[in-house]
């Protein structure tokens, strides 16, 4: 995603304000909506009451580089980088892991590996280059003797 720190910090906020709303849940209830909040999950029937607010709190939010902490609150970190989730998310009824991927092996192997493969050719060449500058400029040291 190509959002700001503005947009992060807002969606941190509206997290935070709707688990404190909530609140709630029976204590035995699995998947309570507070717990999918929690995990970074926007549960059925939160998603507009937490994109307005997004978009209320994101008037009056920061645009400056986001904290370790930020960073790692609400799943934001995979919200940025949503390429690095290998699957899809879905909520199960576990109590212990109330989200999980579910993915193929070609997701994961798209996921792990490198988007591009630095060219050794290209590598080389840089190193050639910097050799003979120096080698360049060694010359012109004893020239000037």
């Amino acid at each position: 995603m190509n959002n700001s720190p503005a947009y992060y910090r807002a969606r941190i906020a509206a997290f935070e304000k709707v688990i404190r709303e909530e609140k709630g849940g029976e204590r035995d209830e699995k998947n309570n909506h507070s717990v999918i909040l929690r995990n970074g999950v926007i549960p059925a029937g939160f998603k507009n009451r937490i994109h307005s607010l997004i978009q209320e709190n994101q008037k009056n939010a920061s645009n400056a580089k986001l904290s370790f902490e930020e960073i790692t609150r609400f799943n934001t970190w995979f919200e940025i980088h949503p390429e690095k989730v290998a699957g899809t998310e879905f909520i199960t009824t576990s109590r212990e892991f109330p989200i999980m991927i579910k993915g193929t092996e070609e997701d994961i192997i798209r996921t792990v590996s490198p988007t591009s493969k630095p060219d050794k050719n290209e590598k080389r060449v840089q190193l050639a280059k910097a050799k003979a500058m120096a080698r360049k400029r060694i010359l012109e040291l004893m020239n000037l003797k």
